[in-house]
């Protein structure tokens, strides 16, 4: 899932790559390095009823990715910064869309400027392409799935431990995604720091586990995490606590 800085620099004039910025749009339109284009959460979701961040529409992300220049062929580098995880749901939703060539910048842009990268305000717009979804569904479940099966999953928690107080969904556990957070200009802690983290709160690679938080943002934090880690059967529920709230229904 994680690529470096000096992989980055080997493959920067590629032809199939294709690099994605998910910080605000401001901060992008200040500074960017050559060749990425501007992507940003509120783009890749859409809102019900409840005001639950959804994975957006099929043929809306076919589109959207399709003019982003995104096809088979190509290989998708996400950058972003520790601490905001949209990178990682953006990462979740092309991974959803069966884009298995996806991978996250594991450094900052700050980190990219400290190991001789140049910003532009420069824009640049890819060929556009044709995006064809193949959905993932294994990877995750709603609201109903997910209440039917509660006994069947390990059900992960990604918010902080005050929110996780104030009400959770049922027999869930807390791992606040900041837990697996790298400080040192990286985004994400070892494959072995996060395998101690997850196997100290008992989480087995046998079970099928399900993250969330509130929004879903957080949650695709910890689900790429665990990936990292090498668990394989992970769902996020995109919904999240909003949805769940939502609908009133059972909280601990």
């Amino acid at each position: 899932m994680l690529v470096s800085i000096s992989w980055l620099k080997d493959h920067l004039s590629d032809q199939d790559i294709i690099l994605l910025d998910t910080r605000p749009k401001t901060m992008f339109l200040y500074g960017h390095i050559p060749k990425s284009q501007s992507l940003t959460i509120d783009q890749v979701i859409q809102f019900d009823q409840f005001g639950s961040n959804l994975v957006a529409d099929e043929n809306k992300i076919a589109e959207l990715f399709g003019s982003l220049g995104i096809d088979d062929s190509k290989t998708v580098i996400i950058i972003g910064d520790s601490m905001d995880p949209s990178a990682a749901r953006i990462a979740w939703t092309l991974l959803y869309f069966g884009h298995e060539k996806t991978f996250l910048l594991d450094a900052t842009i700050m980190d990219l400027q400290k190991n001789g990268f140049e910003l532009t305000k420069k824009p640049f717009t890819s060929q556009p392409a044709k995006f064809i979804p193949k959905i993932k569904s294994e990877i995750r479940v709603d609201a109903i799935q997910l209440k039917d099966n509660l006994s069947k999953f390990t059900v992960l928690d990604a918010r902080t431990p005050q929110e996780f107080m104030g009400g959770h969904i049922p027999h869930s556990k807390l791992i606040p995604f900041t837990d697996g957070i790298a400080y040192d200009g990286k985004l994400f802690q070892t494959r072995d720091f996060l395998e101690n983290l997850f196997s100290q709160s008992n989480v087995s690679k046998e079970n099928e586990i399900v993250c969330y938080c509130m929004h879903g943002h957080r949650a695709s934090s910890l689900f790429l995490q665990l990936m990292i880690a090498g668990y394989q059967n992970i769902k996020l529920y995109d919904g999240s606590f909003v949805d769940w709230y939502g609908r009133r229904l059972p909280l601990e």
